[in-house]
């Protein structure tokens, strides 16, 4: 999606693992499969994640280069003006057409309640669904598909958060077997090149 000399992106396909679970797969994730590619294609630079997307997210994932260079460019996901956007779909019609959830969430490694800052507003109804446009401030683990189901609205087909017989009416009715939450934009201040880029799928 895109390139420079310090970052790559990339359209990370639903099903494949950012980082791997376990180190003997590391070939089969999306950070090992990027650096075979490197490998393969005699590029002068190994890539490596700078964010992660959950297993069963797409869109729009950021590599780094070269390891002079990774402290500048994680300073990209600690910055307040980087903006992640999603597009997700959800059970339900939520009564206010856009809005803000705030509800706390667990920490990544711990049962502590943090602060989880999630932005939204319905962009088509579809029957029983709606596609929603997601905006996050806080980078918390399922932090859209937790805060959908706070309130009412799971993720469709979100095995883990979800409803599991509305999920299995999904399936039966409508052939459906995949969740969709993707990631439609990154942007963000380029910390080397001092510029402002935008990435999109």
């Amino acid at each position: 999606l895109y390139e420079d000399e310090f970052l790559i992106a990339i359209d990370k396909p639903a099903g494949i693992e950012s980082t791997p679970s376990k180190p003997e797969l590391e070939s089969k994730s999306v950070q090992g499969k990027m650096q075979w590619w490197a490998k393969k294609d005699n590029k002068d630079f190994k890539p490596y994640l700078l964010h992660r997307l959950d297993l069963r997210t797409s869109g729009v994932l950021l590599l780094g280069k070269f390891p002079r260079d990774r402290e500048k460019l994680e300073s990209i996901f600690k910055d307040k003006s980087t903006s992640k956007k999603y597009h997700a779909l959800i059970k339900g019609v939520p009564k206010k057409h856009s809005g803000t959830i705030t509800i706390p969430l667990d920490a990544r490694h711990s049962k502590v309640k943090v602060p989880a800052i999630t932005h939204y507003r319905v962009v088509k109804k579809m029957g029983p669904v709606s596609v929603v446009e997601v905006r996050i401030e806080t980078g918390r683990k399922h932090q859209i598909r937790q805060h959908f189901a706070l309130i009412g609205h799971p993720l469709a087909l979100d095995s883990e958060h979800g409803d599991k017989k509305f999920n299995g009416t999904l399936k039966q009715k409508f052939n459906m077997r995949h969740m969709f939450l993707r990631a439609v934009e990154l942007r963000f201040r380029h910390p080397i090149l001092e510029k402002e880029i935008t990435i999109k799928v």
